[in-house]
């Protein structure tokens, strides 16, 4: 009996210190160095869909920051087959050229697994655990629309899409892409005017038959040099009953040289 009393009590404390590994939180990425130049305004553009406008007038006011590019990142859970895993997560954009996606899985803080995704010029290369993926025109094409999701973070570029009207709460974002335009559609919310959600149909493996329904939503928002920004966002497929990744903001940081940046493969900026 005491055994099998040990034997339990073993099992519980090993799950126990599981869940505490699942559960514990990363340390963030060192904080970006250098000189970070002033914003530049310009006046919000006429013409744009009533929840596009007041969106904008919402995060922005009327003077609407330049902004050419970004680093942001912070803390993220991403769930593959199994139980979320805690991890790490920074992006660099420049507008006109593409992003880099670094993204780090730990447990009890400490890195197990790394991931980078770029997106350059049109064409999308990924470095994954399950190996290297390039030259796939649907990847290509779901990197696009990746891209152009993330500019939440950098709202002025969202402004080089062309905004179609639906209703009082939603509009269509045309984008330019190298296979012919494609499409997301934003919802917004009707009490805070804060963009909810983006909706498109995007390729999710390069094998894949048909695109499907991909959601990115905003569940909450902060104020970064009095920019309106993402602080938590999810990613679901139309196929999954829960989001698979999920980000938490530690920082952003605009208009900086990361030219260098999203063509390297360093973790630090």
């Amino acid at each position: 009996m005491k055994g099998w009393i040990a034997a339990g009590a073993a099992v519980g404390a090993g799950a126990l210190a599981l869940r505490k590994g699942l559960h514990t939180v990363p340390e963030p990425f060192a904080p970006f160095r250098g000189d970070v130049p002033e914003l530049e305004h310009a006046p919000l553009p006429a013409g744009l869909p009533e929840p596009v406008a007041r969106y904008f007038e919402v995060v922005c006011g009327q003077q609407i920051p330049l902004l050419s590019g970004a680093v942001f990142g912070g803390r993220m859970t991403m769930r593959i087959k199994g139980p979320a895993l805690p991890g790490r997560w920074r992006f660099g954009h420049v507008v006109g050229t593409g992003y880099r996606h670094h993204m780090e899985l730990s447990v009890f803080g400490r890195r197990i697994v790394t991931a980078q995704e770029w997106y350059l010029d049109g064409h999308a290369r990924l470095d994954l655990p399950t190996g290297v993926v390039e030259g796939e025109p649907t990847v290509d094409r779901a990197a696009n629309l990746s891209m152009w999701g993330e500019y939440l973070w950098l709202p002025s570029a969202l402004l080089g899409g062309v905004w179609e009207p639906i209703d009082a709460v939603s509009a269509r974002l045309v984008v330019p892409q190298e296979q012919g335009p494609d499409s997301l559609v934003a919802w917004f919310d009707p009490q805070s005017g804060l963009l909810d959600r983006f909706e498109a149909l995007r390729w999710r493996d390069a094998g894949d038959p048909q695109p499907i329904r991909w959601v990115t939503r905003v569940h909450a928002w902060t104020r970064i040099q009095g920019v309106g920004v993402p602080a938590v966002s999810s990613v679901q497929w139309g196929d999954q009953a829960q989001p698979w990744l999920r980000l938490s903001l530690d920082d952003v940081v605009w208009n900086v040289d990361l030219d260098e940046y999203v063509r390297s493969d360093a973790a630090e900026v």
